[in-house]
């Protein structure tokens, strides 16, 4: 790999760095087309660590052949400056390394804490179903609804489940079940661990946050096949309450 395949890597993952996250994040396109939202963000996001590591990987190559070949003829300039480069690109790989480790390290402890949480409140009867859903229940006078991708089931309160009438408990349990399906809780953690490593491409907030509502309104978009838009919005109400995001959610899906 030369120097100008080096470049050009460089610049792509620069210019994916700075752009991908303002287009992507635009309310009006989130809402309209969350599904290409999601996609496009995620094959960005690999096209970028692709670009980035097979740069570093490439300068790391570059510096490592100059010590291999003798060549009087060239200035003396370049060759200290390959070897600056290289060992840089060294270093920055190194830190990519330990910062992924760590950061799925850090994954790995949250979703551990959060089984043992869910251990303490889920009844020794275990799992039952309804509806065609994998259900714990969960005695409780408060408003509990959550996917747990981690056990391959949902996390419902009783006070959920006996005031809802039937067709708003499976709206909101159809919803829950598309985070399950659709491997929600993968993208989440894949763009937890980018904001961690990546530096520049994933530290946008507005995007991080953007990804999370996708998700969301996929969720909300695959309920919505199996009930009318109205019913889901109604068990959004039901189940959450009202919160900015919720609000959105629910005027979204009335519109």
């Amino acid at each position: 790999m030369d120097l100008r395949t080096i470049a050009i890597l460089f610049a792509a993952y620069a210019a994916i760095s700075l752009f991908v996250p303002r287009l992507l994040a635009e309310p009006a396109l989130v809402s309209k087309r969350p599904g290409f939202v999601l996609t496009a963000w995620l094959i960005s996001l690999s096209v970028a660590a692709l670009s980035l590591l097979s740069a570093l990987v490439g300068l790391i190559a570059l510096a490592v052949a100059q010590h291999s070949e003798e060549d009087f003829t060239s200035s003396i300039f370049v060759p200290i400056l390959i070897n600056v480069f290289g060992w840089v690109a060294l270093g920055a790989l190194g830190i990519l390394a330990f910062r992924f480790i760590a950061a799925l390290s850090e994954l790995k402890s949250a979703r551990d804490e959060m089984a043992q949480r869910i251990a303490l409140v889920v009844p020794s009867t275990g799992v039952s179903t309804i509806n065609g859903h994998a259900v714990a229940l969960v005695v409780s006078d408060q408003p509990l609804l959550m996917a747990v991708p981690s056990a391959r089931y949902i996390l419902l309160s009783t006070h959920l489940n006996n005031t809802l009438n039937p067709e708003l408990l499976h709206a909101a349990l159809a919803h829950e079940q598309a985070h399950l399906d659709q491997r929600h809780g993968i993208i989440r953690a894949a763009g937890a661990l980018a904001m961690a490593v990546a530096p520049g491409f994933s530290a946008s907030e507005q995007m991080a946050q953007a990804t999370r509502i996708t998700t969301e309104l996929l969720a909300d978009d695959a309920a919505a096949q199996k009930f009318s838009k109205q019913t889901v919005a109604q068990a959004l109400r039901a189940c959450f309450g009202s919160s900015p995001l919720i609000d959105e959610r629910v005027a979204r899906l009335e519109a």
